[in-house]
């Protein structure tokens, strides 16, 4: 087939031809462009990609993401212990300022949840084998009205690398955790406060355990609200408000082998 048939049957001219070829090279041009620029660039850009993905239908959508970071060169623990908190933070973020719907940002931080579930499911050394048990145990609990559960996870991975021993507690009513803390000789109690309404509840908690303790050691309160308003949480009658695992420890007198690691400072 001749030239003049192929343009006779394609539709265009010799004439019209460049053109069409520089529209189609500028649009691809585009494409790519477009696609490069949204590759995630900074740490705030991967987690802002990461939470679009935790909020997709798409249930796969944020192990892919991971696996992209993994990639740049990101370390597992650093995402554990970095990004996932950060994501958590953010979602909340999002719903304050009314960016997404309460359950888009449920699902998204029952999907983190389950990552930190599933870590521990699949080798719960994994979270903790950088340090030895150093004998002292600690209550991370998350009381029953306490809704956002994801902060006293990671603070609970983190004090496990610090030497310790974790005993988790989760819905648990005032009593039970009363009774829980009076079974064991725990060194220090740990409570997540996540919004300014358990601030309230937190104080009776607190008293009630104060109360029906014969042994009541130190109590420590984190999470979002310690950042937002630290007397606030401290009108509660915990001993300490606090940031991170490491200021937690020594503010409790309590021994550590591991390195300073970030705290939970979400819920």
């Amino acid at each position: 087939m001749d030239d003049a048939s192929s343009n006779r049957e394609s539709g265009f001219s010799e004439t019209q031809r460049p053109a069409i070829r520089f529209l189609v090279e500028s649009a691809l041009r585009t494409v790519m462009s477009n696609a490069a620029n949204r590759e995630p660039r900074t740490r705030e850009d991967w987690i802002r990609r990461l939470c679009e993905a935790l909020m997709s239908e798409a249930e796969s959508s944020y192990h892919a993401v991971i696996a992209a970071l993994i990639a740049t060169g990101v370390k597992q623990n650093e995402i554990y212990q970095s990004y996932v908190p950060a994501a958590a933070r953010y979602l909340g973020e999002l719903w304050v300022s009314d960016k997404a719907s309460f359950v888009d940002v449920t699902v998204g931080a029952s999907r983190l949840q389950n990552l930190i579930r599933q870590r521990e499911a699949d080798g719960g050394h994994l979270w903790s084998d950088r340090s030895v048990p150093l004998g002292q145990s600690v209550l991370v609990a998350i009381p029953e009205y306490e809704q956002h559960a994801l902060g006293a996870f990671v603070a609970a991975d983190n004090l496990r690398r610090h030497g310790l021993w974790v005993h988790m507690a989760i819905g648990l009513k005032d009593a039970e955790l009363a009774q829980l803390v009076n079974s064991q000789r725990f060194s220090m109690v740990g409570l997540s406060i996540a919004t300014p309404n358990s601030v309230e509840k937190t104080t009776g908690l607190v008293d009630y355990i104060r109360s029906n303790s014969k042994h009541t050691p130190p109590i420590v309160v984190g999470g979002r609200m310690v950042e937002q308003n630290e007397k606030l949480v401290l009108r509660t009658g915990a001993d300490f408000a606090v940031r991170s695992a490491r200021e937690a420890i020594e503010k409790c007198g309590l021994s550590s082998v591991a390195e300073a690691l970030p705290f939970s400072g979400i819920s």
